[in-house]
């Protein structure tokens, strides 16, 4: 999971900083965020913040008049409802299909697709994508991985990750998927792209209980092939009247890849680079199978 010496380390700066309360320990840190209820709940209470962000990947998926679109980590809905009005402006429409790792996401899809009609023709299934056997198709045209989600695939998994996409990929079929882009005009990542960060939230829903959240982000470490960064996010819930009903600290870890690195994993785990788009926030990158 993680070394003890590496995160006992980490845990010592967060009291010394103040992040931890006294008795917080080892023992009381998780690394299973993003398939948690409260991750579920926070990235729903967010859904306003991020109604009108921009998401480059949607560009490229229907260049190629796919009849099959999957998108790998599909939450409540937003990116999937994007698509689904894409698809309808096509002469002839896409099946689409969502997978998401986190099941306490089901009711807030359920929630939002009540809003958005259009989700209620999209088949989501809320399973591991690497290791369900109840994907509803075989294969697809189109995978979509949107969200600059990428980095976090720890670098030692990208080879189950390419593999899992090549054999849900159709022969002629596009992954599409993107990622940070480095700041630095060498083309690659360094210690000023990813500094120390300290910021908080206060996520509010009426008749619901409050979400307070703090996040700490260590300095990135540099590795061989770009940078890491390892960062802790606290949710605290209250109840209306501001009394404490829990808290919960989780640990997360990001890989920022160097471009020319991710070109070479790209190259040995049998994909091509069908074309690479940088105009925007996100780089994002078009694959097919070589």
């Amino acid at each position: 999971m993680y070394p003890k010496n590496e995160i006992e380390s980490e845990i010592q700066r967060l009291h010394d900083f103040g992040f931890l309360l006294k008795n917080e320990s080892i023992s009381d840190i998780k690394n299973d965020l993003h398939s948690s209820d409260i991750w579920a709940d926070v990235f729903w209470r967010r859904r306003k913040n991020h109604a009108n962000r921009d998401d480059p990947e949607i560009l490229s998926i229907f260049d190629n008049n796919p009849k099959t679109i999957l998108e790998i980590g599909t939450a409540y809905g937003r990116v999937l409802n994007k698509i689904a009005v894409e698809n309808e402006k096509q002469t002839e429409k896409a099946k689409l299909f969502g997978i998401e790792i986190c099941k306490h996401c089901e009711k807030y899809f359920q929630a939002y697709s009540k809003k958005h009609s259009l989700l209620e023709n999209c088949n989501v299934l809320f399973d591991d994508f690497f290791k369900t056997n109840n994907i509803y198709r075989q294969q697809f045209d189109v995978i979509v991985l949107p969200m600059n989600t990428f980095p976090s695939f720890p670098i030692s998994v990208l080879e189950d990750l390419f593999a899992a996409v090549r054999k849900k990929l159709n022969p002629n079929g596009l992954w599409i998927f993107s990622t940070y882009k480095p700041k630095a005009t060498n083309n690659k990542f360094n210690s000023e792209n990813l500094q120390e960060n300290h910021s908080g939230e206060l996520l509010l829903e009426l008749d619901e209980d409050i979400i307070a959240g703090e996040h700490y982000q260590f300095p990135a470490v540099k590795k061989d092939y770009g940078m890491k960064t390892i960062s802790y996010s606290s949710y605290t819930k209250l109840t209306r009247e501001y009394n404490l009903k829990e808290r919960k600290i989780y640990r997360n870890t990001r890989e920022f890849i160097n471009p020319d690195d991710l070109k070479k994993i790209i190259s040995d785990n049998d994909f091509h680079i069908k074309s690479l788009d940088t105009t925007s926030h996100s780089a994002v990158y078009c694959l097919s199978k070589t």
